[in-house]
């Protein structure tokens, strides 16, 4: 196995059951180096992952699951996730951290048609700044290694990895790299998400098949300028006290950097 290869592999946990799992060690930083593994994980919902999945993440030190979903519509067990023992969960802190408010007007006005788009990302900060900060600094106060997830582990797991990689002084294309492989590893699953009709003014359930590799270059094309615009104009650190930004570069800093 080559060396790109190898390093390829290296961000994607081999947790049994789970879907679009990556680590976000190896990003490149403005100051040299790159962030280091084992600190901070994001995956789409990980009712899917089995007992040995759940027992592979913690022994990669997982402590702390942060759910970015709405509950409580997006967070029921069906027939689809497999059943799970209690004890394969001992030891994990479970934290509900929802970056929007699926009832608020104006958010779902404005964001509501881009909620798959970085272009959607200041907005969804400006109208929503306590629960994005409430996010982040679930992540900055997290006991051990985390796990931070959405539904599919693209769109909000995506702009939180950003603002995380952003704040901890990631290069811009390491983020940008972040961002496409959490959407690639999205669209390799069929799945059920609820999305919102802007025309007929409410959520939906949706269910989606895997997306082809074609497609799903075409859309990551269609996201990269506006994610390189919100990495221009984002301070991470509007949203948290000086003590939480340290905590989260100190999470994604190399020892002794």
């Amino acid at each position: 196995m080559g060396a790109d290869r190898a390093e390829a592999m290296m961000d994607m946990p081999a947790w049994p059951g789970g879907r679009n799992v990556r680590d976000l060690g190896g990003r490149a930083l403005r100051a040299g180096g790159h962030t280091p593994f084992g600190r901070v994980f994001r995956s789409a919902a990980p009712e899917h992952l089995t007992d040995d999945g759940w027992i592979a993440a913690k022994a990669a030190g997982v402590r702390t699951v942060v759910d970015l979903r709405n509950a409580p519509a997006e967070t029921r067990r069906t027939a689809d996730h497999p059943v799970v023992r209690p004890e394969s969960l001992r030891g994990l802190t479970f934290m509900p951290a929802p970056t929007e408010d699926p009832e608020d007007a104006e958010f779902l006005r404005v964001c509501g048609p881009h909620l798959d788009h970085p272009c959607c990302w200041s907005d969804n900060a400006r109208l929503a700044p306590a629960r994005i900060a409430a996010a982040l600094r679930a992540i900055a106060r997290a006991d051990g290694a985390l796990l931070v997830h959405c539904a599919g582990g693209r769109d909000r797991t995506g702009m939180i990895s950003a603002m995380v990689l952003h704040i901890a002084g990631a290069t811009d294309e390491a983020i940008i790299e972040d961002y496409a492989a959490g959407w690639r590893g999205a669209g390799k699953y069929a799945g059920h998400a609820w999305v919102y009709n802007p025309d007929r003014e409410s959520w939906q359930r949706h269910r989606h098949g895997p997306t082809e590799a074609d497609e799903l270059e075409r859309q990551v094309a269609d996201r990269v300028p506006a994610l390189r615009e919100w990495i221009a104009t984002f301070d991470g650190t509007a949203f948290l006290e000086p003590a939480d930004v340290r905590a989260i570069r100190s999470r994604l800093t190399p020892v002794g950097a």
